[in-house]
C-alpha cells in the first residue's frame, strides 16, 4: 500500500525527491540482501546507536512529510494588513489551500511553468494567495516599500525621494512577498470599474455588495439614522466639514440608507498616474477604469503605441522578453512587430476594503505562475 501511494504521489507531483524515496522503498522491499544487510548492522550496533538512528530516521521522515505537505497541499499564513476587511482581519491566521487549483511547478521560470491537477477551477470571487507581481525588485533596507511604485511617482512628479538611492535586489517569483486578495476577473473577462463598482463582462460583480466603499452622509439624514450608520460602519470620520463613512453596500441596502448617502469616489476622467497603466492619456483612476480585456494564454493581441502600456510589463518582466521603441516602431527580442501572443493567463484582484487596498488598480495583472492557492478560513 505504501509503495502504491508513493507511485501515485510520484506521478502526480513529478518530484525527483518523491521518486528517489520510491526507488529506495522498492530496493528495500524487493532486495532481500539489502534487508538482511540492514538487519545484521542493527544486530551488531550498540543500543545507543540504534536509538539514535531511530530518532534520526523519525525526525527526517517528519521533516520530509512537512515539506511535502507545505509544498503540495497547504500552508499557514498570517494576514498582515487590513485590506481584506471584513472577510479577514489583520493578524488572522489562514490556510493557503494549494491542492484546490493544483500546486504550481517551476514558478520562477515562465517557459517551464505548469500547474499540477487540482480538484477545483479558479473562479471569480475566490480569495487567493499570490506572490506580489511587482516584487521582482525591492529595497534592501525598506522592505515595506514598493520599488516600482516609488519609481513611477518620481518619474511623474519629479519630486526627489531619497529612498531611491537605497540598495535594491532582484527576487525570483517565490522570493516575493505574499499578498491576499479577492479574485475579480479571469483570463478573457472584460473588466470595467465605474464609480468604484466592478463590472465583469458588463455585469455588476457580486463583490460590490460585500466590499467596503466610501460614502458621504447627506445633511438630510436624521440624527437617529446617522447614529445607526456610524455604528454599522467599518470606519467613520469628518472630512471637509462632511461626515464620511466606509461601509458595505449590502448593509446600506438592507437598512434602506441609500437616500441618506452619496458615494465618495474619484472624479470621472480625472487621471491618476498612480493607477494602472500609469498614463494620463487613459483618463483612468481608482474609481473609473477600463474597459480592459484580461490577457489569456495563447491569445494574440495587436500592439499599438496606445495599448502598449497595458502589456509592457507582461512582455518584459513576466514573460521575459526584451522590448524597445525605435522611431515609433515596436521591437520585441530585437524583431519589429505589431502583435504579441501571451504565454500565461492573467488575473485581476482587489481587496474587500477597497479604499485601503493596494491591489491590481495600482500595479495591474497577476500572472498565473504567481498564484499560490486558495485562501480558507481556519
Amino acid at each position: 500500500m505504501v509503495v502504491i501511494t508513493l507511485v501515485l504521489l510520484s506521478i502526480w507531483s513529478q518530484s525527483w525527491l518523491v521518486s528517489t524515496i520510491l526507488l529506495l522503498c522498492c530496493l528495500f522491499f524487493w532486495k532481500p540482501s539489502l534487508f538482511h544487510f540492514i538487519q545484521k548492522k542493527k544486530q551488531d550496533a550498540s543500543p545507543l546507536v540504534i536509538k539514535f538512528s531511530e530518532w534520526l530516521l523519525a525526525i527526517a521522515s517528519a521533516l520530509l512529510l512537512l515539506w511535502f505537505i507545505n509544498a503540495y497541499f497547504f500552508s499557514f499564513y498570517t494576514i498582515k494588513a487590513s485590506s481584506m476587511l471584513p472577510s479577514f482581519y489583520n493578524n488572522e491566521l489562514i490556510v493557503i489551500n494549494k491542492l484546490a487549483y493544483g500546486p504550481a511547478i517551476h514558478s520562477n521560470n515562465t517557459n517551464n511553468y505548469k500547474r499540477l491537477n487540482g480538484y477545483s477551477k479558479i473562479q471569480n470571487g475566490d480569495i487567493i494567495a499570490f506572490y506580489f507581481p511587482e516584487g521582482d525588485t525591492s529595497f534592501v533596507d525598506f522592505k515595506g516599500e514598493d520599488y516600482h511604485f516609488i519609481k513611477r511617482q518620481y518619474e511623474t512628479t519629479h519630486n526627489y525621494n531619497p529612498i531611491l538611492d537605497g540598495k535594491v535586489k532582484s527576487n525570483t517569483v517565490t522570493q516575493r512577498q505574499v499578498y491576499i486578495k479577492r479574485l475579480v476577473a479571469l483570463p478573457g473577462d472584460t473588466l470595467r470599474i465605474s464609480n468604484g463598482d466592478y463590472y465583469i463582462n458588463n455585469k455588476s460583480c457580486d463583490f460590490n455588495k460585500t466590499a467596503i466603499a466610501r460614502y458621504k452622509v447627506l445633511n438630510s439624514a436624521p440624527s437617529q439614522q446617522l447614529e445607526l450608520m456610524l455604528e454599522a460602519a467599518a470606519t467613520s470620520y469628518r472630512e471637509n466639514g462632511s461626515q464620511v463613512i466606509e461601509i458595505q453596500s449590502s448593509i446600506i441596502n438592507k437598512n434602506n440608507w441609500n437616500q441618506y448617502l452619496e458615494k465618495a469616489e474619484e472624479v470621472m476622467n480625472m487621471p491618476n498616474t498612480n493607477v494602472f497603466p500609469f498614463k494620463a492619456n487613459y483618463l483612468w483612476n481608482a474609481s473609473w477604469l477600463g474597459p480592459v480585456i484580461m490577457p489569456t494564454k495563447g491569445k494574440r493581441v495587436r500592439l499599438t503605441l496606445t495599448n502598449l502600456p497595458l502589456y509592457k510589463r507582461i512582455i518584459e518582466a513576466y514573460e521575459e522578453n526584451s522590448l524597445s521603441l525605435v522611431d515609433g516602431q515596436i521591437f520585441i527580442n530585437k524583431k519589429k512587430t505589431n502583435e504579441y501572443t501571451f504565454k500565461l493567463n492573467y488575473y485581476w484582484v482587489s481587496g474587500d476594503n477597497k479604499k485601503h487596498s493596494f491591489d491590481s488598480r495600482y500595479w495591474g495583472f497577476v500572472p498565473e505562475n504567481h498564484i499560490i492557492g486558495r485562501v480558507e478560513k481556519l
